[in-house]
């Protein structure tokens, strides 16, 4: 466990708390006591060295683990509402609620605290003053990391807000799941949070102040410090859609690539936190284009590739995820605790890496890179699972991945992927138990993979319908898996083989007919022309009678006849002229050659029995030139 060394602050003294990497040229302004009649209860001492108990590895150890992140962050603290709602020990549940209330305090997180702690009555009772002191117009009782972000700073600052469905709204934050804090003896303080209320608005008229006072000196620097300081405040008091705006704002005066760069990364952080990926995609985009930051500070470069780890990650593109984890510049250990620690690059990496890549890949990115090899001594347990798993020991592996189990279902990123991700890494753990042989007893098989041997055969029959395993049967009487003979391989390979060619050659017959059709067209100046006002296209033009009115029949010809431009075909040749160019209206005007019962035009034309010396036939039109 890596602490940071930083200090609770006490409840009666807030203060604004700078912005991670980020000179703030404020003086810290003193907030009005909050009230101490209901003292919040002491955080737990951190004893051990592992986020799990050794003597029990699925025992959780949550000071460990709370340890790794920012004390003030919004990931900390969502990190301990889900251990809080979703873990199956009191203790561990306990003990989050109490972190939980303490960091709300610390950081004057009202927002939060009533939406855990208040309960609806509470939250009832106080959401016309905490609308009020917010300054946003937003009920206390709603969420800001749940709301969704208006258009304009959906996609970042161009509003792109297409992401497939990856909105703000599209994932709910712990603090949306079901509460229960009183069954720990935690109760809603209501006097906490009113006089805490109170000292946020007058803070936040402060920081309002001083922006308008540098907006009217015009001092760019001034106002980015004050649009960045607003956003501090709005962010500690967990209203993040807020804090979004005012640094997008502030983006608009920044005067060089590592302040833009910079403000970039807040927004990744911020993006992280409100579920909005699809915002830090676009942002990871526009922080990758300040080329002389990447090049100059590589922790810069690492944290753009694991936000964008975590983007694919939440898109389900485990196989881009687990690359970008495993890229990850050696530099990066610590140096990100507002979204990720180094337990979860390697945690992250190694994990995907298993279910994702095949083995040349994972040998070239994970277990033979420097940059990652050193990661992996952080999480044993994972570091034993995958040389098992390189050793091809399967099940060893799998019941090492089992043990990890606890630890996946309450991380905030892995938990929606970790019975897909252990699924995969089993599927592929069969697969390659069975490549090297003929034919494998199933009961062999679901004891090497500690499942009973009607799971086994499920668990191959999907794999074999997939077509992850070609070529394979399975005898249900002997419950064994049999693979194709290489005679049996090579006559199903040259059947498909034939049907392959045998398409291609269809394909091209059929492509070659109708480009012959085509040029015949084109060289008997057959074609339709775009119709104009008083022109109107035709069939032919050239070779044809040029009778005033036309055919009457002929709903091609006979049309631009009726529109007074001449041009006559023979009945045959229009019928299927109208059939090439998929004109299912063309039967009812050109119908088989010479069946109309008028044989001459409105003004004295040929007929349509009559065909013209120079017309051309439909044995002509079918076979022109002989072709």
């Amino acid at each position: 466990a890596i602490s940071h060394g930083r200090t609770q602050k006490p409840a009666s003294h807030l203060s604004i708390t700078p912005l991670p990497q980020m000179a703030m040229e404020l003086e810290p302004i003193e907030m009005p006591a909050a009230s101490s009649s209901a003292p919040a209860p002491a955080a737990a001492q951190p004893s051990s060295t592992s986020a799990t108990n050794p003597a029990n590895p699925n025992l959780f150890d949550l000071e460990t683990y709370i340890s790794r992140y920012e004390t003030n962050s919004e990931t900390r603290l969502q990190r301990l509402l889900l251990v809080s709602s979703q873990s199956k020990s009191d203790d561990a549940a306990r003990q989050a609620y109490r972190l939980a209330d303490r960091q709300c305090r610390d950081a004057s997180n009202v927002r939060t605290y009533r939406q855990v702690f208040g309960g609806p009555v509470a939250m009832g009772a106080s959401s016309a003053a905490a609308a009020a002191g917010s300054g946003s117009g937003e009920a206390a009782g709603e969420s800001p990391s749940v709301a969704m972000i208006p258009p304009e700073l959906a996609g970042g600052a161009n509003g792109s807000g297409s992401n497939g469905g990856n909105t703000a709204a599209a994932t709910l934050t712990p603090a949306a799941f079901e509460h229960n804090p009183s069954k720990y003896g935690l109760s809603f303080d209501a006097t906490f949070a009113t006089t805490t209320d109170h000292a946020s608005q007058m803070h936040l008229q402060t920081l309002e102040a001083r922006l308008s006072q540098a907006q009217s000196h015009l001092a760019k620097e001034a106002i980015r410090t004050a649009y960045l300081a607003l956003a501090e405040h709005h962010r500690l008091r967990g209203d993040l859609r807020e804090s979004l705006r005012k640094l997008l704002r502030s983006r608009d005066f920044c005067t060089n690539t590592r302040q833009s760069g910079t403000v970039c990364l807040l927004v990744i952080e911020l993006g992280v936190d409100m579920r909005n990926y699809a915002l830090v995609k676009d942002y990871v985009a526009k922080a990758e284009h300040t080329t002389d930051l990447l090049h100059t500070d590589p922790l810069f470069a690492a944290k753009l590739r694991a936000a964008s780890g975590l983007a694919y990650l939440h898109e389900g593109r485990y196989a881009e995820a687990a690359r970008k984890f495993a890229t990850v510049q050696s530099e990066l250990t610590n140096q990100f605790p507002t979204v990720l620690s180094a337990e979860d690059l390697a945690l992250y990496g190694s994990l995907l890496g298993m279910a994702a890549l095949d083995r040349s890949e994972l040998h070239d990115l994970i277990l033979d890179s420097s940059a990652f090899k050193g990661r992996m001594e952080l999480i044993p347990t994972l570091r034993e699972a995958l040389r098992h798993y390189v050793l091809a020991e399967y099940g060893p592996a799998l019941a090492l991945l089992t043990t990890l189990r606890p630890q996946l279902d309450l991380d905030l990123h892995l938990r929606p992927h970790a019975e897909t991700l252990l699924h995969m890494i089993r599927d592929r753990c069969v697969v390659q138990y069975f490549s090297p042989y003929s034919k494998v007893s199933l009961v062999t098989m679901s004891d090497c993979f500690a499942v009973s041997s009607d799971e086994m055969e499920i668990i191959v029959a999907k794999l074999v319908r997939s077509g992850k395993i070609r070529g394979a049967r399975i005898n249900s009487l002997d419950k064994t898996l049999v693979a194709e003979s290489p005679g049996q391989y090579r006559r199903r390979h040259k059947v498909e083989t034939k049907k392959k060619i045998s398409k291609l050659g269809n394909n091209f017959l059929n492509e070659t007919e109708g480009m012959m059709l085509r040029l015949s067209c084109v060289e008997n100046d057959l074609v339709v022309s775009e119709g104009r006002s008083g022109r109107g296209g035709m069939w032919g033009s050239s070779g044809g009678h040029t009778g005033g009115g036309g055919g009457r029949r002929g709903r091609g010809a006979g049309r631009n006849a009726r529109r007074g431009v001449g041009g006559l075909i023979s009945s045959g040749a229009g019928a299927l002229a109208n059939m090439m160019m998929g004109d299912a209206a063309g039967g009812e005007a050109m119908m088989a050659y010479g069946i109309d019962d008028e044989s001459s035009s409105d003004d004295g034309g040929p007929g349509l029995h009559e065909v013209g010396d120079d017309m051309m036939d439909v044995d002509d039109y079918a076979n022109p030139e002989g072709v």
